[in-house]
């Protein structure tokens, strides 16, 4: 489950059960267990919490541990024993709420901890650096964008071997389809990328020239991104201006791609 930045779950869900269980089995005549009540000093109370919470991966994390019966509980039972009809009975009675009543739930983009050989996530997965300056090091967003969504991300660091840096995008590959290419635009399917000034899809360059600025240019500080627009064209931003429409008929779903290419040695997402 999953909301928005700053929102938060406004229901709180509580399901109430009832369940009667049979023990053992004594003389006597049948009993209709809605005719039986047990007394209030044969309670017994334990009550168990099931947590869900993001890693540092962006993974949900479940496990179960017990409290005490004054916290603030997720699920609360109560067992009560009694005889009806000479038959030994439990009744088990609970309460289910919502965990995440309350809770605001963090769905900001981030990068997918399935990176590739050279490159390594800081920063709770919203930074990613080079290992080896001899190389690239494109990785892809935690979960697809969102229509109408800014996908941005500063460069931070910038080595002076080369002339060129960064590449952006979106792409139809997902995270769990496999390790990424150490260079994101020798894929020849599923690619609309931004190096330079040029618009490469699937390993072509099809829009020569399409940027003003060229993402080469761009120094520590800057800012590049890009965004499925409602009609399905793609926009490329430079420090928050649009280029213009690169593409069209982009299917919904793509995931943002940042290559740290060439010179660029470290990156991290932004949020408006």
């Amino acid at each position: 489950m999953a909301a928005s930045e700053g929102s938060t779950l406004s229901l709180l869900t509580v399901t109430l059960f009832t369940a009667c269980v049979l023990l053992t089995v004594a003389g006597g005549s049948e009993a209709v267990v809605g005719q039986c009540e047990p007394k209030a000093n044969t309670s017994r109370h334990w009550s168990f919490t099931l947590t869900r919470f993001h890693n540092n991966s962006g993974r949900w994390v479940e496990f179960a541990s017990t409290r005490e019966m004054d916290d603030e509980l997720a699920v609360e039972l109560t067992q009560q024993l009694f005889e009806c009809g000479g038959r030994k009975m439990i009744r088990i009675q609970g309460a289910l709420k919502d965990p995440f009543y309350g809770e605001k739930l963090d769905d900001r983009l981030k990068f997918h901890h399935m990176t590739g050989p050279n490159t390594a996530l800081i920063n709770k997965g919203y930074t990613v650096v080079k290992l080896k300056l001899d190389g690239h090091g494109p990785v892809l967003t935690s979960r697809p964008l969102r229509t109408g969504e800014l996908f941005e991300v500063r460069m931070d660091k910038r080595a002076t071997t080369r002339s060129d840096a960064n590449g952006i995008g979106v792409t139809t590959r997902k995270p769990e389809d496999g390790g990424l290419p150490e260079h994101m635009n020798s894929l020849t399917s599923g690619t609309w990328l931004l190096y330079g000034p040029n618009l490469w899809v699937n390993n072509a360059n099809v829009f020569p020239g399409y940027s003003k600025i060229s993402t080469y240019a761009l120094k520590p500080g800057d800012r590049m991104g890009v965004m499925r627009s409602d009609t399905g064209a793609l926009h490329f931003f430079i420090n928050g201006v649009d280029q213009g429409p690169a593409a069209s008929n982009i299917p919904e779903g793509v995931y943002g791609v940042y290559e740290l290419y060439g010179d660029a040695t470290q990156a991290t997402i932004l949020h408006p």
